[in-house]
């Protein structure tokens, strides 16, 4: 196996002047926002269809009676990644204003009985309100409802911290990558946890440094056919640029877009980041 290269091997490749940074995005609010808008939407949308059906059946109580001037529908109930179970129960009420249709639906971990479906309302109605109508099937599966409901939810307000916090992050690497710019650089070499597509024709690479014995992560987005620059062939590793005193290193992407070179001094960083890997790997 051949050595891994290290940041010495690429000392001598770039110019002997402060060099000009131009970050490469991070997630920002601009990046961030259609991941908002997705998250609150799920969130929303969960509670808008299953919390009304949920709350109306907790407050309906135990006195309750076959529905009257209501058809059932045709129902159905489908399980979804095996475990999750959602179900579609249409009904049909009959006042002088004509026919009425409305859908309970459930959403619940387990599996629906089998069997018909009863339609029930409480047994004291108001003759000025409409009844409120629900079935055996989601009152046997309320608990099952709602903690079913409460899962998602807690699974939608965590990713939404954690969009927050990867909000945080990448706006704070992008105030260390700006502090870069004019100072003289020194190579580093990062390890890579690898890279999601997002919006735009974009990836978020993710990358690793030893800062004190600490490991730190940070992320940068680039172009879709734009990659790190490589110093392993598995792409596991990849140089990155740091200033003196430390801190978060600039990743490189493979056509140095983010450093101010002049064209000669990109064909020399070149040649000698390829003498360098040459001499690690002689074979």
């Amino acid at each position: 196996m051949a050595p891994l290269p290290s940041a010495e091997d690429f000392a001598a490749a770039l110019p002997d002047r402060p060099i000009t940074v131009r970050p490469p995005a991070t997630a920002g609010p601009a990046s961030m926002a259609g991941v908002f808008a997705m998250l609150l939407g799920l969130l929303g949308g969960a509670l808008w269809w299953l919390g009304p059906d949920l709350a109306r059946d907790w407050s309906l109580g135990r006195d309750l009676v076959e529905a009257r001037d209501v058809r059932l529908g045709e129902a159905r109930c489908v399980s979804r990644v095996m475990i999750v179970a959602v179900c579609e129960v249409p009904y049909h009420t009959h006042s002088g204003a004509g026919a009425d249709t409305a859908t309970l639906w459930y959403l619940f971990i387990g599996s629906a009985a089998g069997g018909p479906i009863r339609l029930l309302e409480a047994g004291q109605q108001s003759e000025r309100t409409p009844a409120a109508v629900t079935t055996d099937l989601g009152l046997a599966k309320l608990y099952h409802r709602t903690i079913t409901l409460l899962l998602v939810v807690a699974f939608l307000a965590f990713c939404i911290w954690l969009s927050i916090d990867t909000l945080r992050a990448g706006m704070a690497t992008r105030r260390e990558l700006v502090r870069l710019s004019g100072q003289r650089l020194a190579p580093v070499i990062v390890g890579l946890e690898g890279s999601i597509p997002i919006a735009h024709r974009r990836k978020r690479w993710t990358y690793l440094w030893d800062d004190g014995g600490t490991t730190r992560r940070a992320h940068v987005e680039l172009p879709s056919r734009v990659d790190p620059l490589f110093v392993t062939p598995d792409g596991k590793r990849a140089m990155a640029l740091q200033a003196p005193e430390g801190g978060v290193p600039l990743l490189l992407d493979a056509q140095l877009g983010s450093l101010d070179l002049t064209e000669a001094e990109k064909a020399a960083f070149f040649d000698a980041c390829r003498a360098a890997l040459a001499r690690r790997n002689p074979h």
